[in-house]
C-alpha cells in the first residue's frame, strides 16, 4: 500500500464521513480530486486485489462500526467543474461524479429539473448510484449518459446511455453492480424563467423544513408500491387514498400506524417527526440502526401484509 498509495492514511474513522455519524475505521483511506485520480486508484487497486470501496457525500450510506479492512477512496473536488452546452430550448451539463447536487442546483442559473434536489447533501454519483428524487421527480429525468469503469479481467471505461442505466425507483443497474465506478455524468435540462425556478427551489426548501433536524439518512425505506390485501385497505382507507392520488403508500404512514415513533435502541431512534428517518441522538451504533430496521420490518409485515425495501445502503464487510 505505502508503495502504491504513498498519500493513503491508516485506520481513519469513517464516522466522519457519512451525515449519520456513525461508521468503524477504514484500514486505509486515500483522496482523489479529480477523475483520472480515481481511476488510477480503482486499476491499481483491481490489479493489487486490494478490497475497495469508493464514498461520495456519505448521505445514504450506513457504515458498519467493523468498519473496513480494505480501502476506501474519497473522491471530492475543492471547485467541481461544470460544463454547459446550450442547444435551443435545452442545455448539455457535464460533470464529475463527485459534484454536490447542492453545487448543480445553485450554479446551473436558468435550467429547470433539478429545483427538486435542492437541500439533498449527497454527490451527482450517489444520486445516480440510487437513482435519488423527491417531489415526484428524479435524477433518471435529467440524465442523458454515464462515464464508468468496468472492473473485470481489465479495467475498461465506457459510457452507457440513460436506457443502459436500468434506472427504476430508487435504483439502477450501479446498486446492484459494485464493479461499475460512476466517472461522470452528462446531464439535458430545459432552459426556464429564472424566477419561476427561484420559487420552486424555494418551495421545496420549505418543505424540507418537515424533515427531523439532526444526524440521519433520510428516508430509510422506499414508498411501496405494489397491492395491498383489500380487507386491509378497509380497515385503513388512508392507504387507497395514498394509492390514488400519490401511486403509492408512503413508508412513513405505515410505520407510525406501527406505534414505532419514537422507538429507541442505543441511540439510534425512530423519529417522532418522521417515521421514515431513524436519527443518531449522539452515539448510535450501526448494530442500534439495523435493529430498529428489523423491528420496522417486522412490525410492518404483521400489519399490513407488506415488505418493506431499504432505500438506504449498508456498507458493511
Amino acid at each position: 500500500m505505502e508503495k502504491y498509495f504513498p498519500k493513503a492514511e491508516k485506520d481513519v474513522a469513517l464516522n466522519a464521513y457519512s451525515t449519520f455519524r456513525i461508521g468503524g475505521k477504514a484500514r486505509y483511506l486515500i483522496r482523489v480530486s479529480d477523475k483520472e485520480e480515481l481511476e488510477e486508484a480503482v486499476k491499481k487497486s483491481w490489479e493489487l486485489k486490494i478490497p475497495f470501496y469508493i464514498l461520495g457525500g456519505g448521505s445514504n450510506t450506513l457504515i458498519s462500526d467493523k468498519g473496513f479492512d480494505g480501502l476506501v477512496i474519497i473522491f471530492k473536488k475543492q471547485k467541481p467543474d461544470v460544463f454547459v452546452e446550450e442547444k435551443g430550448d435545452f442545455g448539455t451539463i457535464e460533470t464529475d461524479a463527485s459534484t454536490p447536487l447542492s453545487f448543480l442546483v445553485g450554479h446551473l442559473d436558468g435550467f429547470t429539473g433539478l429545483e427538486w434536489a435542492i437541500g439533498i447533501p449527497g454527490t451527482l454519483a450517489g444520486a445516480i448510484n440510487g437513482n435519488a428524487g423527491a417531489f415526484d421527480e428524479s435524477i433518471a429525468d435529467s440524465i442523458e449518459s454515464v462515464e464508468v469503469l468496468e472492473a473485470g479481467k481489465e479495467i475498461k471505461k465506457k459510457e452507457l446511455s440513460k436506457k443502459e442505466c436500468g434506472f427504476d425507483y430508487r435504483t439502477s443497474i450501479f446498486k446492484s453492480n459494485p464493479r461499475l465506478v460512476i466517472l461522470s455524468a452528462r446531464l439535458k435540462l430545459k432552459k426556464g424563467d429564472k424566477e419561476k425556478i427561484k420559487e420552486k427551489i424555494k418551495e421545496n426548501l420549505e418543505k424540507r423544513r418537515d424533515h427531523p433536524p439532526g444526524f440521519s439518512l433520510g428516508s430509510v425505506f422506499k414508498n411501496y408500491y405494489g397491492e395491498v390485501d383489500q380487507a386491509i385497505v378497509k380497515k385503513y382507507p388512508q392507504i387507497k387514498n395514498f394509492q390514488e392520488k400519490k401511486g403509492f403508500v408512503p413508508a412513513g404512514f405505515l410505520i407510525e400506524e406501527c406505534g414505532l415513533k419514537g422507538t429507541r435502541i442505543g441511540d439510534a431512534e425512530i423519529s417522532s417527526r418522521h417515521a421514515n428517518f431513524i436519527v443518531n441522538l449522539e452515539k448510535a451504533k450501526s448494530e442500534n440502526v439495523l435493529k430498529l430496521m428489523n423491528l420496522i420490518k417486522k412490525e410492518v409485515k404483521k400489519k399490513f401484509l407488506i415488505d418493506l425495501e431499504e432505500e438506504i445502503q449498508i456498507f458493511s464487510p
